[in-house]
């Protein structure tokens, strides 16, 4: 009990009458019900009922279903395998887990991971805003590490080398790469020399070169260095001779 009673995490062991057993002050923290009610030992439909009338868990869909919702809960914290995630009106987010207990009783614990759930969400939409601005670059853009691998790649360069990387099945890398640029473009040493840039742990100083292509144009290409080693490689848009951009189609042909 002293034990329990440290944790931050809800605790609720109903017997195997299913009668609440024990509880922890967390408990009463994170569920908003009070002492006295857990204290006089609530059975484990009358427990969630409550919650559900504190809007403590997320509202059944069918109230008439309600017994049924709960007897399944039951049944699966029972077999080891009951797990969720409540997202309250409130805003706030529980991980919830059902636990099989020793002499056929059954342990709920109540996790508050909100800043959790949260600290997730900034960062995928910071992620999505990150590509969607370097989607909104004109040129083909991707960048490897210094082990070669793809670290992230826009959309324009998809469009104009018709691939998607990150749906490889085989971790993307810097030699797949290199093997669909040779097929779209004439011999040239600049693809022996951005390995050596890329894989060299020593400063390297960004270059640029031009590579012409099976389609008779002619392509930018601009090596840069990162930071930590990474290196950045553009693909600058051919241009007729009126200073006018060649549509991605027509580039390779």
């Amino acid at each position: 009990t002293k034990t329990f009673a440290q944790l931050s995490i809800g605790l609720a062991i109903f017997d195997r009458n299913r009668q609440l057993a024990l509880f922890n002050p967390s408990l009463i923290d994170l569920t908003a019900l009070p002492a006295d009610f857990l204290s006089s030992q609530p059975n484990l439909l009358t427990f969630f009922d409550r919650m559900r009338e504190n809007r403590m868990m997320p509202e059944p869909r069918n109230y008439a279903s309600w017994r049924e919702q709960i007897a399944e809960l039951v049944v699966a914290a029972s077999d080891d395998r009951y797990t969720d995630t409540w997202t309250l009106p409130s805003g706030v987010t529980y991980r919830v887990l059902g636990r099989p207990h020793p002499d056929g009783a059954i342990a709920f614990l109540f996790e508050d991971i909100s800043a959790e759930v949260s600290l997730t969400r900034r960062f995928r939409t910071e992620v999505e805003l990150g590509q969607a601005a370097l989607d909104s670059v004109q040129d083909a853009l991707v960048v490897f590490s210094p082990t070669g691998k793809l670290s992230l790649c826009n959309q324009p360069y998809r469009d104009l080398w018709q691939c998607e990387p990150e749906q490889s099945i085989t971790e993307y890398c810097l030699q797949d790469a290199m093997l669909l640029w040779r097929s779209g473009t004439k011999k040239t040493k600049a693809w022996e020399k951005l390995r050596h840039h890329v894989f060299d742990m020593n400063p390297r100083d960004s270059w640029t070169a031009e590579l012409a292509l099976n389609s008779g144009s002619v392509m930018g290409l601009r090596v840069t260095s990162l930071h930590a080693g990474f290196t950045s490689v553009l693909f600058e848009p051919a241009r007729t001779s009126d200073g006018a951009l060649v549509p991605v189609e027509m580039m390779l042909g």
